[in-house]
């Protein structure tokens, strides 16, 4: 089955992908004492992405399983402008 998402027409939303896999590496390789503003950091990064992706009408028309898989599956094999 063909991506929901097209890299052109939704790279906003896959700049907004990438920020919350940059967020979660932080906070998964954190080892410090007090993560909870990473973790602060990560829920915002993905109300963001959900929010956009929400606001791009393909929740309402696919659900929200093949879009979300579908993003990270872009934001993986997109490249990224340099």
């Amino acid at each position: 089955m063909a991506s929901v998402i097209d890299p052109e027409k939704h790279a906003h939303l896959i700049v907004l992908q990438r920020a919350v896999f940059e967020a979660n590496a932080k906070l998964e390789t954190y080892s410090g004492d007090d993560a909870e503003p990473l973790r602060e950091a990560v829920r915002q990064a993905v109300l963001a992405k959900d929010r956009a992706l929400a606001e791009s009408g393909l929740v309402g028309e696919h659900g929200h399983y093949i879009p979300r898989q579908d993003l990270k599956q872009a934001a993986r094999e997109v490249p990224q402008d340099s």
